[in-house]
């Protein structure tokens, strides 16, 4: 086994590398800040000391981020928190993960049957190398793409959980944990943790393996069930995190079989406290689930090269290609103009220009901004997109992001006519401002992180929708 001061330096050599290769994000970012500049050996000698003891230094600093749900009106239960702390976290996770294995190395939950894949890889015996790719989220997410490729021409069951780790919740996940490896000190050290930092269910941590690992240990029991009913029901099961795919290995389409299967998971669900999110279950024949989920590799700006769903690829391409695109862009400029942030219209207006049969929209608009597949647009198309700059109040996390990337591309092939001076009305706009808002606030924080956080002005534009946020940024990031 692997002492404290070993665990916590693999703890920490996880976060570093897994923020270090994520650029836009706070968490990440003051990771990276506080870590760098502490450096290994001082990060473990102050996480060797008992919470109780270290907290009295260091404040968790526990504030809620700029994120919205993908109905692009609700926020979403994502926290930032004092880097020592993350890494801490990551550490309770990783000695719970040594007493679940006993003996071995690497955290696998799968069984027969069954391919399960979380955010992430953890093996206690680790090169510096293979930790900074087990880290990444792509390779886990590639395995399990892979996985599911083996069963095209099957027909399967795609199911989600809803609200998955704000379903669980601390006291259950204590319990179970107690269950699982008996009474243990380090179970007493997560539970302590949890409460210091006042959370009630499973934290919600950028990019964390920790919130990941813990949330699969908690379906320890539901895995059991599945195991035996995979095997008496000649199904295979494959899950990453809690999306899931339930294959008929006989290749037999049989909807009272279906049925019969989601209500006997929705019943395993039903016993640890967790629904399943029944507008993501789908019942697809052999043929959708090989058209639908076929997978193509695409490049992605900021990772390594990882599979999308062919249809996320092609209907990229397409609404690119056939003009849809800057049609898009048009009308969300009209919309805001005659409507203002009319956000149940915009989401109608992406269902119809952007979604695949009204899903995956979030996915497709990723992988136009992130694979560049933008540049394909014309010139004046793309000086579109920057002097119709409005739309970006709808949807502030992916489209200040193109905004920007556009602009940039079009600085550096010297078709920006007036240098600086859209840029200059979007933060015209954030400045004069009388009442700044949270979309307003989401569009400023785009902005910083895209343009590294060199506009101290706006910081106290956000400090008047969020205080605790500019004070975490100030703290962890700025320099």
């Amino acid at each position: 086994m692997l002492n404290r001061p070993k665990l916590i330096g693999l703890a920490y050599d996880y976060v570093l590398f897994m923020s270090q290769s994520k650029k836009y994000n706070a968490q990440t970012l003051a990771n990276v800040c506080l870590l760098e500049k502490l450096g290994k050996k001082e990060v473990v000698k102050i996480l060797q000391r008992p919470l109780s003891v270290f907290s009295k230094d260091h404040h968790y600093d526990k504030v809620r981020d700029f994120v919205y749900k993908s109905d692009y009106f609700t926020p979403r239960n994502i926290y930032l928190i004092n880097p020592l702390f993350y890494v801490y976290y990551t550490y309770l996770a990783f000695a719970l993960v040594e007493l679940f294995l006993k003996d071995a190395y690497d955290l696998d939950f799968s069984k027969e049957n069954m391919k399960i894949f979380y955010s992430g890889f953890l093996s206690l015996e680790s090169s510096k190398e293979e930790i900074r790719e087990n880290s990444k989220f792509n390779k886990s997410y590639n395995l399990f793409q892979e996985e599911r490729k083996k069963y095209f021409g099957n027909p399967v069951l795609k199911i989600d959980i809803q609200d998955f780790f704000n379903s669980i919740k601390v006291n259950n996940l204590i319990n179970k944990l107690n269950r699982l490896l008996g009474p243990q000190e380090i179970i007493d050290q997560l539970e302590y943790f949890f409460n210091y930092c006042k959370l009630e269910s499973l934290p919600q941590f950028h990019y964390s393996i920790a919130s990941s690992i813990l949330s699969q240990l908690y379906l320890n029991d539901f895995d059991s069930k599945m195991a035996v009913f995979t095997r008496k029901e000649n199904l295979h099961l494959i899950r990453f995190v809690d999306d899931m795919f339930i294959v008929h290995l006989d290749g037999r389409e049989d909807r009272n079989k279906d049925n019969y299967i989601l209500n006997e998971i929705s019943y395993f669900l039903w016993q640890d406290e967790l629904v399943l999110n029944t507008s993501k279950t789908k019942i697809l024949t052999s043929d959708e689930y090989a058209d639908n989920y076929e997978l193509v590799e695409s490049e992605y700006e900021e990772t390594s090269s990882f599979f999308s769903e062919r249809l996320v690829e092609e209907r990229a391409e397409q609404i690119i290609d056939n003009g849809e695109f800057t049609l898009l862009i048009d009308e969300l400029y009209k919309l805001e103009k005659s409507d203002g942030m009319d956000l149940k219209e915009y989401k109608n207006l992406v269902t119809k220009h952007i979604s695949i049969e009204g899903e995956d929209s979030n996915k497709v608009i990723n992988n136009i901004i992130f694979s560049r597949k933008w540049q394909r647009l014309e010139v004046d198309d793309l000086k579109k997109i920057v002097h119709k700059w409005k739309y970006i109040l709808f949807n502030p996390n992916q489209f200040t992001v193109l905004y920007i990337m556009v602009y940039q591309y079009l600085e550096e092939i010297g078709a920006v006519e007036e240098k600086d001076v859209q840029t200059y009305e979007v933060l015209d706009y954030l400045f004069k401002s009388k009442g700044f808002n949270f979309r307003d606030s989401l569009v400023a924080v785009s902005y910083l992180f895209q343009n590294n956080l060199r506009n101290q002005e706006l910081l106290d534009k956000i400090k008047e929708i969020n205080p605790n946020y500019v004070e975490f940024i100030r703290t962890y990031i700025s320099r």
